[in-house]
């Protein structure tokens, strides 16, 4: 399971509010491009901030994704080939 999947599970199950809130907010920084004050991880238990951890691998390598799915569409479209 992701850890995006993960988080939406705690939060559905309502346990440990304050440790999925910490979740939560870095999840909503990373989305929307804001800051995101790291020292809050280290008052969540382990179970969270290696769930924090996986989100932030996640998140980069979609990001990777991201900008290679944007690199092959310009070459391609540059190179006419998606005209057809």
């Amino acid at each position: 399971m992701n850890a995006a999947k993960r988080i939406r599970k705690y939060v559905s199950e309502g346990r440990d509010p304050e440790q999925v809130e910490v979740l939560t907010r870095l999840a909503r920084a990373l989305e929307a491009g804001e800051p995101f004050d790291i020292r809050s991880l280290y008052d969540i238990n382990m179970r969270y901030f290696d769930t924090a951890i996986d989100l932030l691998k996640d998140w980069r390598f979609d990001q990777h994704l991201s900008a290679r799915n944007k690199l092959i569409a310009r070459i391609t479209a540059s190179q006419g080939l998606d005209e057809a």
